[in-house]
């Protein structure tokens, strides 16, 4: 029988995703929220650009010729995005099963039923074997998941010579806590409780022989977010991008940050 923390998980995200796929970090979100409110989150994706330039430039670089799974894939974005930069395999995994039917939907309608394919999961239980991907990715997982579990499970499946890549939300800004803890219905109570702070990615280092920061992103930024529809919008991000560049290299500000990215490599035995 399911837990109870992730049976909630899978009835959220089936909820949430029904038959609808909207794209992440598309600008064009606001009819998408108006159709569905629980997507109200989704007009943040709109500051998004250089977080998803560095991981889709990751992508292009790492994924060529590899097996790669999608840990926790939601909709597929990814998958597809992983599959058009060369991969042999790409396999998305969900634990929601609204989710997966979309993912398989997309897949047919995209033509790539060859080199994708998508099952659900419990991504603390992977019912892969032991060294079975060339890559893993992960984009906002892990603070739904128990990492006692999640960690070794990745650290499992990673050929020892493979490469994980994460995209996280942090926990450490108590503004962006405050708007989270005042939009109980945009989320799950696990979710709230466990966004990832500096401990959490250390905990990794049990796991993995090396844990790499890549950067963290969006602070100033979030500024942007009220002006997404405006003329105003692409020249004030442009500017706040350029000031993040400057205060998220500050020791006191960078875990501040909205979001962080980092690999892990070298899966300990």
């Amino acid at each position: 029988m399911m837990e109870e923390r992730k049976e909630k998980e899978k009835q959220f995200h089936d909820v949430l995703y029904g038959n609808q796929y909207p794209q992440r970090w598309s600008h064009e979100v606001d009819k998408v929220i108006q159709e569905n409110p629980l997507f109200a989150n989704l007009k943040y994706y709109s500051i998004e650009r250089k977080s998803r330039k560095l991981v889709l430039d990751w992508y292009a670089n790492n994924c060529k010729s590899k097996r790669v799974l999608d840990y926790c894939c939601g909709n597929g974005d990814d998958s597809f995005i992983i599959a058009q930069s060369g991969a042999d395999e790409v396999i998305g995994i969900d634990i929601s099963t609204a989710s997966i039917l979309n993912c398989r939907k997309r897949a047919k309608e995209k033509g790539f039923g060859e080199i994708v394919s998508f099952y659900e999961m419990d991504a603390e239980t992977l019912k892969f074997p032991d060294n079975s991907f060339d890559v893993i990715t992960e984009y906002g997982a892990l603070h739904h998941l128990d990492l006692r579990k999640a960690y070794p499970e990745l650290a499992r499946v990673l050929h020892p010579g493979g490469k994980c890549i994460c995209t996280e939300a942090l926990g450490h800004n108590p503004v962006i806590q405050y708007y989270r803890k005042r939009t109980p219905h945009l989320r799950t109570k696990w979710e709230v409780e466990h966004l990832l702070h500096k401990r959490e990615i250390e905990m990794a280092k049990k796991y993995f022989k090396k844990v790499q920061i890549l950067e963290f992103f969006h602070l100033a930024v979030l500024i942007a977010v009220p002006f997404r529809n405006t003329l105003l919008f692409n020249p004030l991000l442009k500017m706040l991008e350029g000031l993040d560049y400057i205060l998220l290299k500050l020791p006191v500000l960078k875990w501040q940050a909205w979001q962080i990215i980092f690999i892990l490599s070298e899966p300990k035995e």
